[in-house]
């Protein structure tokens, strides 16, 4: 049984980093504290950037290390992430929160 802390949300993708955002205790916050499919509770809490000058570059090279630490291939996962992060809300708009 899903309880409202444990929801499956399928096929959500954080717009800044890119993590699965598969679980509601994994989702961001809004500035009402209400939960955001957009963003992960990693990048985004309270309506605000936990890092707002983080630039593409340093969030493809925070990624990538955690990427490395799941078993993934460095170069690899810098090759997906230049691809996947400019696609990203944050990154394609310069805005990044509608």
């Amino acid at each position: 049984m899903e309880t409202a802390s444990t929801k499956q949300t399928e096929g959500l993708f954080c717009q800044s980093c890119g993590m699965p955002v598969n679980e509601t205790e994994l989702q961001g916050s809004d500035k009402e504290g209400n939960k955001t499919e957009e963003y992960c509770i990693y990048c985004y809490e309270h309506g605000e950037f936990k890092q707002p000058d983080i630039t593409l570059q340093e969030m493809t090279d925070l990624c990538a290390g955690y990427l490395v630490e799941e078993g993934m291939d460095e170069a690899a996962a810098r090759q997906m992430l230049g691809y996947s992060l400019p696609q990203l809300k944050r990154w394609s708009t310069g805005a990044g929160v509608s």
